[in-house]
């Protein structure tokens, strides 16, 4: 008796582990499709039906301000993205005339697992820390755009504002957020001169400054740090992480295959470089996270279609924000044009 229950056992188990086997195999090949390179006519269709989104602002509210240390006025603002409320940052320089002044948009960094960010520490380093996003000189000069990406909790102080939405959306639906602020605050604020547009973004925030510059072509310039460039080679980066949060959906049926590659699609800087504006790009040479094979990539797409891009490369082994005197005085150059 006890012989035979073993067998079963046996058999039972052998069962089970071969149906996880096979279901594993089914979701390796299933993302291999996704995974597979767009054609041109693929990645131009994907392109259209994101710049059709309805981006217009929706239940606009201006839920606080208050007055910086250096005299420039933020604004907390709530708006609505996809049916949830979302927040973000404006602010306006303190400036004894009025006229219209160029925007600069930050985009936060994180991989989708990060639920906070802070606005008076994670955009600080050595040539700038709140209430200064971009020197003394500048502040002056350009309106700061700070939009929270869905899911994430944006940190004021002791105040705290929850966005809506699904975290693991961290670059497509990031994007989506970051241009949805973006035409919120040109709505809201008459100073903004919407002819002059930049966007800054690192890590995360630097694909989404890529994809946000292929959509609207309003954003004149694009300074992007330590970036994920293309999605693909960071899928076999981080196989584990990336099947968690961009391809869960797929896998459990919430979405199909063609939403799966659509969105995969757009997520991926580097099938949009023929759209892209002016690029300022800042990499370390062994950046321990995303390595430099992903700025040397995009180096080499938009050089073979043309495209205006300065790329600076540091050998301090960190993830941005560097000690290079140098690397800030860059960014102010590469703006600077914007504000004249």
């Amino acid at each position: 008796m006890m012989k035979k229950l073993i067998l079963i056992l046996f058999t039972l188990s052998a069962f089970i582990s071969n149906g996880q086997i096979e279901k594993s195999k089914k979701e390796e090949d299933l993302i291999k499709k996704i995974l597979t390179d767009p054609s041109s006519e693929e990645i131009q269709e994907v392109l259209f039906d994101l710049r059709k989104q309805d981006l217009s602002p929706k239940n606009v509210v201006i839920q606080d301000s208050m007055q910086l240390s250096n005299t420039n006025i933020l604004y907390i603002i709530s708006h609505e993205v996809n049916g949830s409320t979302h927040y973000g940052a404006v602010i306006i320089p303190n400036r004894d005339h009025l006229k219209k002044l160029p925007v600069i948009v930050f985009a936060t960094g994180g991989d989708g697992m990060h639920n906070q960010f802070d606005i008076t520490q994670d955009f600080n380093h050595n040539a700038a820390q709140f209430p200064s996003f971009l020197g003394e000189e500048l502040d002056k000069e350009f309106i700061v755009v700070i939009p929270s990406f869905r899911g994430q909790q944006m940190i004021i102080g002791d105040k705290k504002y929850q966005s809506g939405g699904d975290i693991g959306d961290a670059f497509d639906g990031a994007t989506t957020d970051a241009l949805s602020f973006l035409n919120v605050s040109i709505k809201t604020f008459s100073q903004i001169d919407a002819s002059r547009i930049a966007i800054y973004g690192g890590s995360r925030g630097g694909a989404v400054a890529l994809l946000a510059s292929a959509r609207d072509k309003r954003i004149k310039r694009a300074i992007v740090v330590a970036t994920p460039t293309d999605m693909k080679k960071l899928y076999l980066l981080y196989s584990e992480q990336f099947k968690l949060l961009f391809f869960n959906d797929l896998l459990i049926g919430k979405i199909t295959e063609k939403e799966a590659r659509r969105k995969f699609i757009s997520m991926s800087p580097i099938h949009f470089i023929k759209q892209l504006p002016m690029v300022q790009l800042h990499h370390d040479k062994n950046d321990p996270f995303v390595p430099v094979e992903f700025a040397k990539i995009l180096i080499e797409g938009m050089k073979t279609d043309k495209k205006t891009i300065d790329s600076y490369f540091y050998n301090e082994g960190i993830h941005g924000f560097w000690n290079d005197k140098n690397y800030w005085k860059r960014v102010q150059d590469f703006i600077r044009p914007l504000s004249d």
